[in-house]
């Protein structure tokens, strides 16, 4: 995924400074952006846990279609589009990290609490 991404901001990069036009089924941008973030989570509990997770082949691409009711054209095209707007798709992007960062920072304050108190704990 990362790679394709990476393909199709070389070839717009490439193309200069001529803007694709909007496709007719443009997946909206803060649809967009939640997609980005699930894909992005993904990829970073695929890369970082276990051989069993990485050996279960999930496929994350028919969950996200059925998730967020799109398929794999409407995303190639949404994606060359909002990739031909450099400063779109960056801000989109920083959405993304942001909202990374903040759902780290939440798990870690999530981590620090004490353990919730067992029915056994609370009887004696």
């Amino acid at each position: 995924m990362k790679k394709l991404i990476l393909l199709l901001l070389f070839v717009v990069a490439a193309c200069g400074t001529q803007m694709i036009d909007p496709p007719e089924r443009l997946i909206e941008k803060d649809k967009f952006v939640n997609i980005l973030f699930d894909l992005a989570i993904y990829n970073g509990v695929k890369n970082n846990t276990t051989p069993a997770f990485t050996s279960s082949n999930l496929q994350i691409m028919p969950y996200l279609y059925s998730k967020y009711d799109f398929d794999s054209v409407q995303f190639f095209e949404s994606n060359l589009y909002y990739a031909s707007r450099g400063d779109l798709y960056l801000a989109m992007f920083d959405t993304v990290r942001a909202r990374i960062e903040r759902t780290e920072q939440l798990m870690d304050s999530l981590r620090k609490l004490p353990p919730p108190e067992t029915p056994e704990e609370t009887e004696n």
